[in-house]
């Protein structure tokens, strides 16, 4: 049985089950999802509205690797059959939508490991093959794809086709550049030293709420990385507006959220 047959299998699995779990109202960002015990598909179980891939271009023609470091790539699977095949598969079977009895989109957001060129361009010419997946323009309930890392320079996010779009990191982007960002992620050690435990320090959480404000008077949804990951630091980042909570326990923030009405 290949890979990609076990996959496809999995996807059949988590699709009978879809029914018997809850829509997930708050976003959650299930970063470094590649890390988990089944990349993509835990994730999707618990309907995870982002989920994050780091990718890396090789001396192969259009190959792309799923890792966290260079030393990772000699045991990395491809994008292919780790987010973009499970994604089409999942496509067909729901009649073009992520979820079968769901509007709600979904965040593919690839972290660019390698330069620009070529690692955008073997990405975009992997998308462009399924445009009823990932375009927008084709289907309004398409994965969005977020380019974050290393991305190019602002002044030609608009030269770069509407199959992608991009991963804020600042608040001083021109009007044409903000139609091209998805959303801003800022590093909350850049704000904070807060650790999870206890309270944030009052000046800390003044900056944090201006911060917050500022992306939110973009029309942007704002997410911080390098955060504290336990249920203090959900609640804590959810009360103050953080649009996307950060985690890299996607089944326990789920299940928190889930009962949170109740906590």
């Amino acid at each position: 049985m290949t890979k990609y047959i076990k996959l496809r299998l999995i996807a059949g699995f988590l699709f009978a089950f879809n029914s018997l779990i809850s829509a997930q109202q708050i976003k959650i960002h299930s970063h470094n999802d590649y890390r988990q015990r089944m990349p993509f598909y835990q994730a999707y179980a618990q309907q995870l509205v982002s989920i994050e891939a780091d990718i890396f271009a090789t001396e192969k023609d259009n190959e792309l690797l799923v890792a966290h470091d260079k030393q990772e790539l000699s045991e990395a699977p491809t994008i292919d059959e780790t987010y973009l095949q499970p994604l089409v598969h999942l496509y067909i079977q729901n009649k073009g939508r992520v979820w079968k009895n769901s509007e709600q989109l979904l965040i593919l957001l690839v972290d660019l490991k390698t330069p620009v060129v070529p690692t955008l361009n073997h990405l975009i010419n992997k998308l462009q093959q399924y445009p009823e997946v990932f375009d927008p323009t084709v289907n309004p309930y398409a994965v969005r794809v977020v380019i974050s890392g290393n991305r190019p320079d602002p002044e030609e996010f608009t030269s770069y086709p509407p199959l992608i779009s991009f991963d804020g990191s600042e608040t001083s982007y021109t009007s044409s550049q903000l139609e091209r960002i998805s959303m801003i992620s800022l590093n909350l050690q850049n704000y904070s030293s807060w650790n999870g435990v206890g309270t944030i320090k009052p000046d800390e959480l003044e900056k944090l709420k201006a911060t917050i404000d500022a992306v939110h008077a973009l029309n942007k949804p704002i997410r911080f990385w390098g955060t504290p990951d336990g249920a203090t630091a959900w609640s804590t980042f959810y009360s103050m507006g953080v649009d996307y909570i950060n985690t890299d326990q996607p089944e326990a923030c789920a299940a928190f959220f889930r009962d949170f009405n109740k906590k």
